[in-house]
Order: C-alpha cells, then sequence, then structure tokens
C-alpha cells in the first residue's frame, strides 16, 4: 500500500497545496510527475484522491477527484502524561499513540517530573507521519506542557482513571473501563505521582486503576491503557 500524503484542503476551490516538505517529498524523492494520482490525508476525517497540477518542489499543487470521509468516534481516548526523561522515548511515545487511535496527549510538569519541556514541532511531524504510515485519518492533538494541577482542572472526560504504584483498593485496568465513554487516562513520570497529586486526581473525579503487577516504563502504561481502551470498545 502507498504511504498517502498530508495536506488541507483550499476553502476556495478543490485544490490542496502540499506543504513543502511535503512537496519535495512527492516530487524530488518519489518522483511524482505532472498528471500522476496520489492519496492525501489531511488529518481531519478525509482521504482525497489528487491529480499532481505542477510539480513546484516549494508547493505542489493537487486537484481533488474524489473525496471519502471517516466520522470521527463518538467517544475519545486522552492520555495526560508526565514525558520521559529519554526524548527518543517521547518520539516512540507518539508514534505509538497514533497507531493505537489516542485522539489526544497531553503532557505535564508532576512534582517527580524529570523533563519540562517537549519539542513541539518535533513531535508533530513524527504524529503526521505516523498517521500517514498508519493510514490513521485523524491527526493526534499534542498538548505542550503545562504544570499538573492546572491540567486537572480541564479535563471534561466522563471516564477518568489513574493508574499509580501506591496502595490501596485499585480494580484491574479492564474491569474498571466503561465502553463508549470519552475517557482520559492520567499517567505519572517515572518516580510516579506524590500522594498530594494521587489526592487531587481522586477529588477531580479519577478512579484509580491498577496495571497489573509488573512495573512499567511511562510510555509504556500510556500504550497499555490505550490498548485496554480499545479492546473494551471493540476498536
Amino acid at each position: 500500500m502507498k504511504v498517502p500524503f498530508y495536506g488541507i484542503k483550499n476553502d476556495k476551490n478543490d485544490q490542496i497545496h502540499l506543504s513543502e516538505v511535503e512537496s519535495r517529498h512527492c516530487i524530488k524523492v518519489l518522483r511524482h510527475n505532472i498528471g500522476d494520482n496520489i492519496q492525501v490525508l489531511d488529518g481531519r476525517g478525509a482521504l482525497y484522491d489528487c491529480t499532481i497540477l505542477n510539480d513546484n518542489t516549494r508547493q505542489c499543487v493537487l486537484n481533488i477527484n474524489s473525496t471519502d470521509f471517516k466520522e470521527k468516534d463518538i467517544y475519545s481516548v486522552h492520555v495526560v502524561i508526565a514525558p520521559p526523561k529519554n526524548p527518543i522515548r517521547i518520539d516512540w511515545l507518539i508514534e505509538k499513540c497514533v497507531e493505537m487511535g489516542v485522539d489526544r496527549i497531553s503532557f505535564i510538569l508532576s512534582e517527580r517530573s524529570i523533563r519540562s519541556r517537549i519539542k513541539y514541532d518535533r513531535l508533530d511531524r513524527i504524529a503526521i507521519a505516523s498517521m500517514k504510515q498508519s493510514c490513521s485519518r485523524y491527526k493526534l492533538r499534542i498538548d505542550d506542557i503545562i504544570p499538573y494541577s492546572e491540567c486537572i482542572k480541564q479535563i471534561n472526560a466522563s471516564q477518568r482513571l489513574i493508574p499509580h504504584l501506591e496502595k490501596g483498593k485499585k480494580a484491574l485496568i479492564y474491569g474498571a473501563l466503561k465502553p463508549n465513554l470519552d475517557t482520559c487516562f492520567l499517567i505519572g513520570p517515572e518516580g510516579d505521582f506524590s500522594n498530594d497529586e494521587i489526592n487531587l486526581a481522586l477529588s477531580a473525579n479519577f478512579s484509580p486503576v491498577s496495571l497489573g503487577n509488573r512495573r512499567l516504563r511511562t510510555e509504556t502504561a500510556a500504550l497499555m491503557v490505550a490498548s485496554a481502551f480499545n479492546h473494551v470498545n471493540g476498536l
């Protein structure tokens, strides 16, 4: 299967102007020519069948022949996470979140966070590349780092779950998850959340859950909750 390109439809006509990066890849790397048919994702649900109108490597212009649109699922999955220390693991996290169908990822600065910054532009490029490779129809929304306490106030998902390592009564993730609900998972840093942070989450209607007996990497925990969400929802 050929990997589609990424571009946004012009509001004024049935054309797409590819970015310089996408144009260069299309014309110089893949050596497409005027008249060739290619497919383009817009990250908003549409897959366009297009014909190349010009071979400008800075802004390749395409004519839209047909559009296949996929509606977004009525329920979404949102991962709120403290970024891993190793930037390579953050790249991996973004790539896998796209493949697993995560709708949104928000990075937080918690008490035990090791990393306080992310390279947003780089992560956005990785999300686009992964979307194209996996033929996902919707682009992953990436939120820059904000303080943990501030992020908690912005969560509006009806189902809210926080896996943590502290002792106490916790249901296993597969037993706690209910299908067909907007869901937010709160994933702590490599040193886990502090007791105060856990209590703050509980006061914001997050339910504690267990991911099993093994201690997981931060990014592995994110992948596991996304997989559990897909399993429960039959995705």
